[in-house]
């Protein structure tokens, strides 16, 4: 498969997870299993198996902490796994930071846009405050399961730096 095909297929899927975590506020599990098998198939065949393999543990390790103190659900850390598995490593690694950062843009329009600015920075000091006393678990009221919390959709995020790595920008 020709390297602009495998990345317009990842950004592809990029946007797919995008649209459901938008519209249903999910991202199927079938599909996350689709994204990783078909990104360590396709490295398997074409190279770079051994640096998939870690970019997949390595997003897994990261989402699964990130899930277990409640900042993601449990769609973000498969979506985050299938997309190492597409990416690799380094590009994963770039993918995520602006991951981060466009997640943060949009969640703090949220919290603007709600006027929580001041509920907010108290949640967040509930929350490290709970990461100081008891390590990495969630808080038991500020955290993603919880249908009262603003959620950011990660997938978008995801989506946004996926394609800010394939594009080059």
């Amino acid at each position: 498969m020709h390297v602009l095909s495998w990345d317009a297929l990842v950004a592809a899927f990029a946007i797919a997870a995008a649209v459901s975590d938008l519209r249903w506020h999910r991202i199927p599990r079938s599909f996350n299993l689709f994204g990783f098998a078909i990104g360590l198939l396709f490295h398997a065949v074409y190279g770079q198996f051994l640096e998939t393999l870690q970019a997949a543990f390595v997003a897994f390790a990261v989402g699964l902490i990130l899930f277990s103190i409640g900042a993601i659900g449990g769609g973000d850390v498969k979506l985050m796994t299938a997309l190492g598995a597409m990416l690799g490593l380094h590009p994963w690694l770039r993918a995520m930071l602006f991951a981060i950062f466009a997640a943060a843009v949009m969640s703090l329009v949220q919290v603007v846009g709600h006027g929580l600015v001041r509920q907010t920075l108290r949640n967040m000091g509930q929350v490290l405050l709970n990461l100081v006393r008891g390590g990495l678990v969630a808080h038991p009221v500020v955290n993603v399961k919880n249908p009262a919390m603003l959620r950011t959709p990660f997938g978008a995020a995801a989506a946004f730096g996926v394609l800010v790595v394939l594009l080059k920008l």
